[in-house]
């Protein structure tokens, strides 16, 4: 019993031989195993798998260029600096002529202005005379015709300049037509009418001087009072 070895002869219970091929005691599955070479269905390991190559929407995507809107825009010019023809301003606006129109206006005014001053002072100077010639009682009533006659003088020369004339001849007063400047209808483009011209002129009343340039500056369309009441705009001939 002492030198008896323990994995000789069978288990208890078991009636089978030592030299008996039972089942082994490792656990099942533990044995050769298939060897570890390529298996078949994987393919070549390092080569490219099917289905692992550039999956599709990865390449350029329609839509991800330059959205529409960021390229060139009509009327803004190749973006290129130096250019000739380039132009920093979306549409080249003809109503931005504001210094232009302020030698206009004095122009105008001038060639409206000398024809009464004249007036006043050949008026003034029949008046003068008579006065001499005779009692100052005399003189009295041409000193009135002569007043009347300067006051209709000094409305309806400039009413001619400003007004009638370039009703007549395409919107352009005398300092319009040297200048290269035209009113025109704010709906259509057209050559206004009498009346919307009298308009304008009427207005110059109000917005004649510094007023006038500060609107004619700061407005949208460069329009003054008087333009945005006759519904007109001064444009480049």
């Amino acid at each position: 019993m002492t030198g008896q070895n323990p994995y000789q002869g069978s288990p208890p219970g078991d009636d089978k031989g030592v030299g008996d091929s039972g089942p082994p005691y490792g656990p099942p599955g533990y044995g050769p195993q298939p060897p570890y070479g390529p298996q078949p269905a994987y393919g070549p390991p390092y080569g490219p798998q099917p289905g692992y190559g550039q999956p599709p929407g990865y390449g350029p995507q329609p839509g991800y260029g330059p959205p529409p809107g960021y390229g060139p825009q009509p009327g803004y010019g190749q973006p290129v600096y130096g250019q000739p023809g380039y132009s920093p301003y979306p549409i080249d606006d003809p109503t931005d002529v504001v210094g232009t129109r302020v030698g206009q206006y004095l122009l105008d005014g001038l060639i409206a202005s000398v024809p009464v001053l004249v007036l006043f002072l050949v008026l003034t100077a029949i008046a003068g005379g008579v006065a001499a010639a005779g009692s100052g009682a005399a003189a009295v009533p041409v000193l009135v015709i002569a007043y009347l006659v300067g006051l209709v003088g000094a409305v309806a020369i400039p009413f001619f300049v400003f007004a009638y004339w370039p009703s007549t001849h395409g919107g352009q007063t005398p300092a319009m037509r040297w200048l290269g400047l035209r009113v025109v209808r704010e709906e259509d483009g057209g050559p206004p009418t009498l009346g919307q011209h009298a308009v304008r002129w009427l207005l110059l009343i109000v917005d004649g001087g510094l007023i006038g340039l500060i609107v004619v500056s700061t407005s949208q369309r460069h329009q003054r009072l008087g333009d945005m009441a006759a519904k007109t705009l001064v444009v480049r001939a």
